[in-house]
């Protein structure tokens, strides 16, 4: 158990000190022959030993006919290794793994002619990308290693993704509406009453054109999609959902608070004024918690002054920012070099997986 991994652990408050106490089911071939292991490299192990559960790629298994395939579990390791390092392409990790021991061996591959081509790398990617199965294990390792830990606060927000692809056509879209039909409802009218999944698969995924405003009030322009994430005042991400670039943030939150709930018991939500919404702090009453939203004066006339409590826990919003600002610059979200919208959702959870699993063992330590 990672719990059990980090209280065992010597005196040390930093990732070295967990390295005795590492179960090594997904690494029994480490020694004292591979090498001197740096806190990078013992944070990869962490990580997949408290993510990865290797039966579920038995979909992959050499089968007796033809070439053996190459391992997917060697490969997702390496995708992992690659969020970890931060390193900002396929190309470039390839070259750096065939030139570094530790790093191939700790993914599985003992010399460089063994590690597979850029090609093969990308269509395992696509495959797992369509698997869909680092979703589950995502969830599966917050409900296991935090889910008996009740935190305060759960905080919401979203930061745009660049994507190096065409953006749909936006306009083309709209002119397919008829015009005499009833506008639809708003989804966060609806979302309350349908279960998570149900509207985390409505959410738009395609590559379009944003804009959103900075801290300081400065618009921004990208091409490409948003991350939004739930996350706590530890900085550990309870949900995370990579959508289309021109989703308005509020259409986000219930989904994600659906999924926050069932899986950490906590207090409030907190969210800026973007979702200050009656059906959203509906939503959150409904799951049990208090929503403390910054209130938009343009949607009301009369603004909700917050109480002494809400002013004091609505400080731990900033866990938001700094989550995405670890991901973006530290993990991957910031050097997005895959294009469908499937691909882009996973190198993005990738690195959210990595952050969880670091917070979390900031948290025991």
């Amino acid at each position: 158990m990672l719990y059990n991994m980090v209280m065992n652990a010597s005196k040390n408050n930093t990732i070295s000190g967990i390295w005795d106490e590492l179960n090594q089911g997904i690494f029994p071939w480490v020694d004292d022959n591979i090498g001197e292991l740096d806190d990078k490299h013992r944070l990869f192990m962490a990580v997949c030993e408290a993510v990865i559960n290797p039966r579920e790629f038995d979909y992959a298994k050499w089968k007796g006919n033809g070439r053996p395939p190459c391992s997917r579990l060697k490969i997702f390791k390496a995708f992992l290794l690659k969020a970890v390092l931060n390193v900002k392409d396929t190309k470039e990790f390839l070259r750096m793994i065939r030139a570094e021991p530790l790093s191939r061996r700790l993914c599985g591959w003992d010399s460089p002619g063994l590690v597979p081509s850029a090609s093969e790398f990308s269509r395992v990617f696509g495959e797992f990308a369509e698997r869909g199965f680092t979703d589950k294990w995502f969830a599966e390792m917050i409900v296991k290693y935090h889910g008996d830990t009740p935190v305060e606060t759960v905080s919401y927000d979203s930061a745009p993704v660049e994507v190096r692809t065409r953006a749909a056509n936006v306009k083309r879209r709209l002119a397919r509406i008829d015009p005499d039909q009833p506008p639809p409802p708003s989804p966060i009218t609806i979302q309350g009453a349908r279960a998570a999944e149900v509207n985390m698969a409505e959410l738009p995924v395609e590559c379009e054109w944003g804009c959103k405003r900075d801290s300081q009030g400065k618009k921004k322009q990208w091409k490409g999609g948003k991350i939004h994430a739930a996350v706590t005042r530890d900085g550990v991400p309870l949900a995370v959902k990579y959508t289309s670039a021109s989703l308005h943030d509020s259409q986000a939150m219930i989904p994600l608070a659906q999924l926050a709930a069932a899986r950490v018991p906590h207090l409030f939500d907190l969210a800026d004024a973007a979702y200050d919404a009656e059906p959203i702090r509906a939503a959150c009453a409904e799951l049990g918690t208090v929503a403390v939203i910054d209130a938009n004066p343009r949607r009301s006339a009369e603004t909700r002054a917050m109480g002494e409590l809400e002013r004091e826990v609505y400080k731990d919003r900033s866990a938001a920012e700094r989550f995405f600002s670890h991901l973006l610059e530290s993990h991957g979200g910031r050097t997005v070099r895959v294009r469908a919208p499937k691909k882009v959702a996973l190198h993005l959870l990738l690195g959210a997986i990595v952050v969880a699993v670091e917070q979390m063992l900031r948290m025991l330590c």
